[in-house]
């Protein structure tokens, strides 16, 4: 049995964990806030301007745009992976890079050549070691990762495809759908084979969404011009913002956990010491009732 001064040393070590993981659990619950409500708040406009997008594109004008077209010729297809910086957020990053390494793979088996692009040190370092090494790492997007960063990202993406240079953009992320679910998924950014956005009963087309109601001047050709574009960019955007939303929703669960576990570890380790250290009481009165029987 262990003494008691190793119990109290084991016991300490343990209770400083726990104000660690209690501390990062309230720190990650902070920023969950901050971050949900960035996610939920654009979610709706990321669908709003599909929907419309799709209705004006189900008109009797036949549209046509370089991001709608399918190019074939490059065999070239850009990947992006979304992980975090930092760890301790349980299998989030793992789950991720599982997904990106099957992708991957299914796109090299279909003869494509991969542009590895990989968001966050926990995937280029999982990658890496995998014998995948990105052609550009980004370590800037984070938790205030804003839409003028994920704009310009957008637009390196669209000029690319707009010139044929690549056949498609894939992005690896994990989709924020509740706090207590969140899956990893791939979107197909490029090209946009869908513009009805997120399905929703009763909304498929320009009769159902009330867009024959209105007069569009310029014309709903011209607005598709700059509003497909900026599908592209609001999808990317809102990629970003669930991946953020969804790391604090696993940190938060992980520290949890531990921190539940540190506190069980904790009563154990007390009821253990409580016990040594009562043997060692009766030991030592043994002791003294032996030594005074001694004496007699």
């Amino acid at each position: 049995m262990a003494t008691t001064r190793e119990i109290v040393k084991r016991r300490k070590s343990v209770t400083n964990i726990h104000k660690i993981t209690k501390t990062m659990e309230m720190i990650a619950t902070a920023r969950f806030k901050k971050a949900f409500d960035r996610a939920v708040g654009a979610k709706p406009y990321t669908q709003k301007i599909s929907e419309l997008a799709g209705a004006l594109a189900s008109g009797d004008e036949k549209v046509e745009h370089p991001l709608l077209r399918v190019n074939e010729g490059s065999q070239r297809t850009v990947v992006l992976v979304l992980t975090s910086n930092r760890g301790l957020c349980g299998g989030y990053n793992s789950n991720i890079n599982r997904l990106a390494l099957q992708h991957i793979e299914e796109l090299k088996g279909n003869g494509q050549e991969i542009d590895l692009r990989v968001s966050g040190k926990k995937g280029q370092q999982a990658l890496r070691y995998k014998g995948y090494r990105a052609n550009v790492n980004y370590t800037q997007f984070d938790d205030k990762t804003t839409y003028a960063m994920v704009e310009e990202l957008a637009n390196e993406f669209i000029d690319w495809y707009s010139r044929r240079e690549i056949d498609a953009v894939r992005v690896v992320y994990t989709r924020f759908i509740s706090s207590a679910r969140h899956t990893a998924e791939v979107l197909h950014l490029l090209p946009l084979s869908r513009l009805e956005g997120e399905p929703q009963p009763g909304k498929k087309g320009a009769e159902e969404t009330g867009i024959e109601f209105f007069e569009f001047y310029p014309s709903a050709r011209e607005i598709l011009q700059e509003l497909i574009p900026t599908t592209v960019r609001t999808r990317l955007f809102q990629c970003f913002t669930d991946a953020i939303v969804s790391e604090q929703v696993a940190r938060m669960s992980a520290m949890k956990a531990a921190t539940d576990n540190a506190e069980q570890m904790i009563g154990a380790l007390t009821r253990q010491y409580n016990r040594a250290r009562q043997s060692q009481i009766t030991g030592e009165l043994l002791d003294i009732l032996g030594g005074a029987e001694a004496i007699k």
